[in-house]
């Protein structure tokens, strides 16, 4: 039976904010906001210390998990928060302090993998999202979908698959001006399936393009 085991992976965020413009539009007056960029990285070494911890052997040198140790257990992935903060953007902020915000437009949630030298497979990620403060995935985290699957070695571009509220619950969020992405994934390790140790670095973006929709004030 396989069992999970909670693991922090070094991974790091960076965050890209530009200020928007007024658009006019049939819908009152467009508020742009230029893509938010979110860039992440992932690397091999922080699975290879827990997979030393749990096999109680050093694997450092080795590119294979010896022969007679065997191991068939799934780890727990967690990405550390990545905040948003809208709140400078005086332009935005004011519509919606005066009530005037008529909505949020998501246009897409894009996850790309610009290099990947990982050897082993990525599974399904899952996409959370929770106040601005949150340290992790807790039960009032809201899952808002999954990416697809990033194949070990290979570069994958597409959108994130929106669970069937989750598009909402993102513009929900999004009227508050500040919040956190959150996700997580389950790497399994399996000796029946491949001896590799772990190994290489992982390198992508996830972009958030929206606008919002206002009455004029």
């Amino acid at each position: 039976m396989k069992t999970k085991l909670a693991i922090l992976v070094a991974i790091t965020w960076s965050v890209s904010v530009a200020g928007c413009g007024l658009l006019d539009s049939s819908g009152g007056i467009r508020i742009d906001i230029p893509d938010q960029t979110f860039d992440f990285s992932l690397d091999a070494s922080a699975l290879v210390s827990q997979l030393e911890t749990q096999l109680g052997i050093s694997l450092q040198g080795q590119t294979e998990i010896p022969t007679g140790v065997d191991i068939n257990q799934s780890f727990t992935v967690d990405v550390p928060p990545a905040p948003v903060d809208l709140s400078d953007n005086q332009d935005l902020k004011k519509y919606i302090d005066a009530g005037k915000v008529k909505g949020v437009t998501v246009k897409y949630v894009r996850v790309d993998v610009v290099s990947n030298s990982l050897n082993y497979d990525i599974p399904q990620v899952e996409v959370y999202l929770d106040n601005v403060n949150a340290s992790g995935i807790t039960s009032s985290s809201s899952l808002i979908g999954v990416t697809s699957e990033i194949p070990a070695g290979q570069i994958v571009n597409g959108e994130l698959g929106f669970t069937t509220d989750g598009r909402q619950i993102l513009s929900d969020y999004l009227l508050s001006l500040s919040f956190a992405f959150l996700a997580r994934t389950e790497v399994t390790i399996d000796t029946s399936v491949s001896r590799l140790v772990p190994a290489g670095q992982l390198a992508g973006k996830i972009t958030l393009g929206l606008y919002f929709t206002v009455d004029p004030l």
